[in-house]
């Protein structure tokens, strides 16, 4: 293979990610980056470019670990939520626009 095929290879294995549903009661993920928010209903999971919303009850997280991007949680899952990341804008442009 050569070098620059081995690069894209690469690259397309750190973007992706891979969900695991267990009967609505649990989550396997690999691909994740960080868990910047969560609670027992809601978490929010950012993914190399979009951002994962977890909805459902008794939620908790089991394993995370961010250096080979896995993530288990436990609980009842009610939804799976993707959104785009967005870049922030300003305060002053969000007033004068």
């Amino acid at each position: 293979m050569s070098e620059k095929a081995e690069k894209t290879n690469q690259t397309q294995k750190s973007t992706a990610h891979k969900i695991e549903l267990d009967r609505l009661h649990g989550v396997s993920m690999t691909g994740v980056l960080a868990v910047p928010t969560f609670t027992d209903k809601t978490m929010s999971i950012k993914l190399q470019d979009e951002t994962l919303t977890l909805i459902g009850q008794d939620l908790e997280i089991k394993t995370l670990d961010t250096e080979s991007g896995r993530l288990v949680v436990s609980g009842k899952i009610n939804s799976l939520k993707y959104s785009t990341s967005v870049a922030p804008t300003s305060f002053f442009k969000r007033i004068l626009k």
